[in-house]
């Protein structure tokens, strides 16, 4: 009788740990693979979708009344230069890439427009093995810095500076899986970053002006897509508890 409840109480632990195992994400399929580089990826991960921030932020310094919310998208990584070094032992990397603003008015005020600037930006990552399947690592934003150019017919000044650099700090987490076209790709960043912009005369932001810092906001590329690896990932382990 008690080998018999032990059999039905193993029997029991099985179907539930099928039931919430791997096997549940491996019926998704990676959201980018990146190709192989001697063992591993380049880092930052070239995907095409790039960094995305997951939460709105509010431009301050506005009357009342006329509300903007924003995004920001940093994607479009190139001449990237990777090196041993930096702050967390591993590589060094410094790299151009494009930000993307989005900025939307909200009720009654009607502005919706989609900007991009040029960047210029540096980020650690730790060391990783190359050839090892899994590669799951700390990374950090060292800086990014970017501006409209000038004669911009809304800002005489927006300015995008971010990174622990400038004092803002900026840490990450990548994890590389191997998969059949090279490593498929889970990355984050959370990145403080400060606004700076003037309005230009004549336009819907003249006569106003602010400077404002946006805590730690979570920048994503391919972080809300699960792959097999990560189950015991920290990846993994920060969507769970979202």
């Amino acid at each position: 009788m008690r080998t018999a409840t032990l059999a039905r109480v193993f029997s029991i632990t099985a179907i539930a740990l099928a039931s919430f195992g791997p096997r549940a994400v491996l019926a998704q399929p990676p959201c980018c693979v990146v190709p192989d580089a001697g063992g591993t990826a380049a880092f930052p991960p070239l995907c095409p979708d790039g960094y995305q921030e997951q939460n709105l932020f509010r431009l301050n310094g506005l009357p009342p009344g006329e509300p903007v919310i924003g995004t920001l998208k940093l994607f479009d990584f190139h001449n990237v230069v990777e090196s041993p070094g930096g702050p967390l032992g591993g590589t060094l990397q410094q790299w151009g890439a494009t930000l993307l603003v989005h900025l939307k008015g909200e009720g009654a005020f009607a502005y919706e427009r989609i900007m991009t600037m040029p960047v210029q930006g540096q980020s650690a990552a730790q060391p990783r093995a190359p050839g090892a399947p899994i590669q799951s690592f700390d990374t950090e934003l060292l800086a990014v810095q970017g501006q409209l150019p000038i004669g911009d017919p809304d800002f005489d000044l927006l300015r995008i500076t971010g990174g622990n650099s400038f004092g803002m700090p900026s840490p990450g987490h990548t994890t590389l899986t191997v998969a059949a076209a090279g490593w498929a790709v889970d990355s984050f960043f959370d990145i403080t970053y400060r606004i700076d912009y003037i309005g230009h005369p004549g336009g819907p932001f003249g006569g106003t002006s602010n400077s404002q810092t946006e805590s730690l906001k979570e920048f994503s590329m391919c972080h809300a897509h699960p792959t097999a690896a990560r189950t015991s990932s920290w990846g993994a382990l920060k969507l769970h508890y979202r």
